[in-house]
């Protein structure tokens, strides 16, 4: 037990230091910058369905660093990742009875993409494998000696682990085939078992109780409590979008969600990972039938509920089936592990000569250890975010020269990059007065009045200009802020110099962007100098070479790829890690370019271009036709008369 224990920390430990050295210094974009904005604020939302998220953050946010909450929310989750690492990590090496099955197990999830993702950043899915696997750390102990003891913790570890995602109830099935499977089974039926179950059931719902009382307490509470009831049920399982996505996709769908299935368990794992895990679910089986049939019915259920889930970020809905994956993977190693006395095989003896299959025993756990390593170091520059600051880039931006003194801000923006501007608000920049566009936009007129008497701008967003516009004619004069350009991709190419090595990358826009082919066809000419290789129409373009020189590197794909190739000696590696075009976001981007290991640009749907300056160094990431991509804004001036012509859109 204390070696397990011991083994399991020093492996955490390791998945923690690679987690703090790759983790996001700031706000990001997406639910992130959601639950980064929420984390010190004291209202509370029936929306806010993380109760448990919350509860332990806030505190931990506090102490950590109060003035930095997105930093310190993000360095949470790297916790939550490493403790999920170092459950999963005991847990394997007790069923296993091998440390060495237990340490590739937690290597191997520790260093898959997606789970290495979502621990750099504020999001509740590492802290969801957490209570994963503390529910399997719960069923081990009971199995091992069944007591009412020890089953009154596994039920109040499931009813709490409730409070950070409803997707724990995928696992009801699992859990309880294995509690019928092992201790007493005919126990769990007696009145005062369930009773117990029950109760700790409704204790864990009372952690929503506070979104409960948010919905009574707002100014749009229906009347009754039943009534009041049916609207936080209705907002904290998200039921006017989940309804549409639950078992949402139609027949003509599957083939591609199963292709992005098997790219996306190649992106954690890779082949030998998988083959790994396939004969570690057969070990599983001679080691207890029992935790075999758990790992096989969980994987199952969570993954058929991914495939079958219509939402944009799917890819984090298979991280329940990277848990069970590098599970079973270990369980292979630590079948094998127990034949080799290096990793201390029963009855080796010293001075002994080991037999040949003790030998080949030793190798392949060796591999095993090396190829995790391997998945750790090949990852490791794709995922890495420490100097990832677009979000606060783009705000700070968007609000230059802006405080409540002198205007308000009128948005209108992509729900992402709206997140990342509620956070600037409350935290960085609570100077800067804004509203929204949608709650202001029946009464316009009269904002503009109020705050043009009280000597106040209207600055608008692009996307809110153009609304009003729509909304109001020309009785507003919208005039583009010449005090913020917006450079478009077309001046960007035609001011770079002859002889500079870039990488450009064109994926598939976002919907709410548009791209001109004919803009995009002159743009590559001039980047070539009139000579752009023949293109296809794909979801996946790259292209790289020399400006003003035909292209060294062209490759478009309907799918995914990677390539590595070099430019005037300089290696460059392009890592398209997405699944285009289901993935509609993705919090750690769409792909990459890593320069040698340096991490150049995060590729995002739209044109990403990077370039390598006359000193060697890398230029900031410019975008188009993307969620990062430099927009104009538009002025309402006190100064300007108001029924004038509209400006440009």
């Amino acid at each position: 037990m204390a070696n397990r224990i011991a083994v399991a920390a020093v492996v955490a430990t390791v998945a923690f230091w690679a987690y703090t050295r790759t983790l996001v210094p700031g706000v990001d974009l997406g639910d992130t910058g959601g639950f980064q904005a929420a984390v010190l604020w004291p209202e509370v939302s029936a929306r806010q369905a993380y109760p448990l998220y919350y509860a332990l953050a806030r505190p931990f946010v506090a102490a950590a660093s109060p003035g930095n909450p997105a930093r310190a929310l993000n360095l949470f989750s790297a916790i939550g990742a490493a403790a999920a690492v170092g459950l999963l990590t005991w847990l394997c090496a007790s069923i296993a009875r091998s440390l060495a099955g237990g340490v590739a197990a937690g290597l191997l999830l520790a260093f898959s993409y997606t789970f290495w993702t979502q621990a750099v950043i504020a999001e509740v899915y590492a802290l969801h494998l957490t209570l994963i696997a503390a529910c399997l750390v719960s069923l081990h102990a009971y199995a091992t000696g069944p007591s009412t003891r020890r089953l009154a913790v596994f039920f109040a570890v499931y009813a709490l682990s409730f409070g950070n995602h409803l997707g724990m109830i995928l696992l009801f099935v699992p859990f309880t085939v294995f509690l019928l499977q092992t201790g007493r089974p005919r126990e769990l039926v007696r009145p005062p078992v369930v009773l117990l179950a029950v109760a700790l059931a409704a204790a864990g719902a009372l952690q929503y109780w506070p979104n409960v009382m948010a919905v009574g307490g707002s100014i749009e509470a229906p009347d009754g409590w039943m009534n009041r009831l049916a609207a936080f049920w209705f907002d904290v399982t998200k039921q006017d979008w989940r309804d549409s996505m639950v078992l949402g996709l139609g027949p003509d769908q599957a083939s591609d969600r199963l292709g992005m299935w098997w790219f996306d368990l190649r992106q954690q794992f890779g082949i030998a990972g998988i083959a790994l895990a396939a004969a570690g679910a057969a070990a599983l089986w001679r080691l207890s039938r029992p935790w075999a049939v758990l790992a096989a019915t969980a994987y199952a259920m969570s993954t058929i509920f991914a495939l079958t889930y219509n939402v944009g970020d799917v890819h984090v809905f298979f991280l329940p089936g990277h848990f069970f994956t590098a599970l079973c993977a270990g369980c292979a190693v630590g079948l094998v592990a127990r034949r080799a006395p290096l990793y201390g095989a029963p009855g080796a003896r010293r001075g002994v000569k080991p037999r040949p299959t003790v030998v080949a025993a030793a190798v392949v756990v060796s591999a095993a250890f090396l190829y995790a390593g391997w998945r750790g170091w090949s990852t490791w520059p794709a995922v890495d975010r420490h100097d990832d600051r677009r979000g606060e880039r783009l705000i700070a931006r968007l609000t230059l020269g802006l405080d409540e003194q002198n205007a308000v801000l009128v948005s209108q923006m992509n729900w992402q990059l709206e997140n990342v501007l509620l956070y600037a608000g409350r935290f960085q920049r609570p100077q800067v007065a804004w509203v929204r566009l949608d709650d202001v936009l029946p009464h316009f007129p009269f904002l503009v009045e109020d705050n043009h008497a009280a000597g106040r701008d209207l600055v608008a967003t692009a996307e809110a200009a153009a609304q009003i516009a729509a909304a109001y004619g020309p009785r507003f004069a919208l005039v583009e802020d010449a005090g913020l350009p917006a450079p478009g991709l077309s001046e960007l190419v035609a001011q770079l110099p002859d002889g500079v090595p870039y990488v450009l990358c064109l994926l598939t826009p976002p919907r709410d962007e548009s791209l001109d082919p004919d803009v995009m066809a002159d743009v590559l000419a001039a980047l070539t100098g009139g000579r752009t290789p023949a293109r296809t129409e794909a979801a996946y373009e790259l292209i790289a070479g020399i400006s003003g020189e035909r292209p060294l590197v062209y490759r478009a794909s309907s799918r995914p790829f990677h390539v590595r190739f070099r430019i005037l000696d300089e290696p460059f590696t392009v890592r398209m890690d997405s699944w285009l075009p289901t993935d509609t976001f993705r919090r750690p981007g769409f792909g990459h370019v890593i320069r040698g290991r340096e991490h150049v640009l995060v590729l995002e749907r739209g044109v990403n271009m990077v370039w390598l300056g006359r000193d060697g160094r890398p230029s900031p990431p410019f975008y188009a036709a993307s969620l990062f991509a430099p927009k104009p804004r538009y002025r309402l001036s006190a100064a300007t008369p108001q029924l004038a012509r509209a400006g440009r859109q």
